[in-house]
């Protein structure tokens, strides 16, 4: 996983922030330092917290606000610098408004080495366990390392060796036990069975998230034959991945997304690493209706209802929401002679060259009242 950094704005860092020089150790043992200051239980997440970290000098408050948020969702930035010997780090702190998530490290000079950066973390007290891995070992892909130690939060460093035509080095580190999300092309590259042999890992996944989705969206769609609609106990036994949460549905007041239901259950599903919360609603006998929505951004292109066709059921758009600039809501009819009509919502939110998804879909094949700014196919720009 490649930290890109443009050369125009590494230059600018080093003309704007001053390097600061470390004298006493290693440069490995003063990364080391740096990861074991962000990381300590007393570290202060805001963004003058910063200030704290050994030998790092930043450029002026306040964090810069992205153009683009980066894939994790971070929206701000801070820029900093350091020099380790020989080794100089161009960093960027990015996180929300008011505090820090992640620190994004390129090396320039010569590269601190990703063995000795793993001895310099044990020789702080640090343990590293490696918790995903090259599908093929390939020594100049990224690795991810769960930390953990005495008087320090759990964070996961990833590490990107220097390689042929790639001098530098990545790293990228951040609190928490949770691992980063991979890109959609990077899923069958990767394993989290890093204990295994390398012949015996099995990839994160062979399939895309958005073809996961397609296949929950599928497996919701009711039989032509048999019941109407699902009841609870037969939503639960579907096989969604989804996990439901408290002992059954409840009371629920959903009139603001235009559902009459009295009942929800909510949950939360995992589709090839992206993740998704999941809200059920219907009457006390019968499931009608199914709410989704991605916890995060991803790549723009996918083409979930696309994957829904290939699998046999006709797809078909029925309306289109009010023009906005930013995302889309528009309704499709799902049929086929084996299933019962059903209608899905596809929301798209737009932030750059990211997407945010959201979708209702109605079981019992219905639309919710129409907005009065909605409109039909073919008019006003919709398709």
């Amino acid at each position: 996983m490649r930290l890109a950094l443009p050369t125009r704005a590494l230059a600018a860092l080093a003309a704007i922030v001053p390097l600061a020089a470390f004298q006493a150790s290693a440069p490995p043992d003063q990364f080391a330092g740096v990861v074991k200051a962000f990381l300590a239980t007393d570290f202060a997440t805001d963004w003058t917290g910063l200030e704290k970290l050994p030998g790092v000098r930043w450029a002026a408050l306040p964090p810069a606000s992205l153009r683009n948020c980066l894939p994790n969702g971070d929206c701000f930035a801070r820029q900093g610098a350091a020099r380790l010997g020989a080794t100089q780090l161009v960093i960027v702190a990015s996180g929300a408004r008011s505090f820090v998530t992640h620190l994004l490290v390129r090396t320039g000079g010569s590269p601190l080495g990703q063995d000795p950066v793993l001895e310099a973390l044990t020789g702080a007290g640090l343990t590293a366990d490696l918790a995903r891995c090259p599908l093929g070992g390939g020594a100049a892909s990224t690795s991810w390392y769960r930390l953990t130690g005495d008087g320090i939060e759990t964070g996961v460093i990833s590490i990107q060796p220097a390689a042929r035509g790639r001098p530098s080095e990545g790293y990228i580190l951040s609190r928490g036990e949770e691992l980063p999300a991979l890109q959609p092309n990077q899923l069958a590259m990767y394993s989290g069975q890093c204990s295994s042999e390398v012949a015996e890992r099995k990839p994160v996944s062979t399939a895309k998230p958005h073809e996961k989705l397609a296949d929950l969206v599928v497996a919701l769609l009711q039989p032509a034959s048999g019941p109407v609609l699902a009841d609870w106990k037969a939503l639960a036994g579907l096989p969604l991945d989804v996990t439901w949460l408290g002992d059954g549905p409840k009371p629920m007041d959903l009139t603001l997304q235009g559902d009459k239901n009295p009942l929800a259950q909510s949950g939360t599903v995992t589709l090839a690493g992206r993740k998704f919360s999941v809200l059920a609603a219907g009457t006390p006998d019968q499931v009608k209706s199914l709410y989704l929505d991605e916890q995060g951004l991803h790549p723009k292109g996918e083409h979930m209802l696309g994957v829904v066709y290939e699998q046999g059921i006709a797809v078909k758009l029925v309306r289109c929401g009010p023009v906005y600039t930013t995302s889309t809501n528009n309704w499709y009819s799902l049929a086929s002679a084996k299933t019962r009509p059903a209608m899905i919502r596809q929301s798209i939110r737009y932030d750059g060259n990211q997407v945010q998804d959201t979708y209702a879909i109605r079981l019992d094949g219905t639309l919710p009242a129409r907005d009065p700014r909605d409109r039909d196919p073919g008019v006003n720009g919709c398709r």
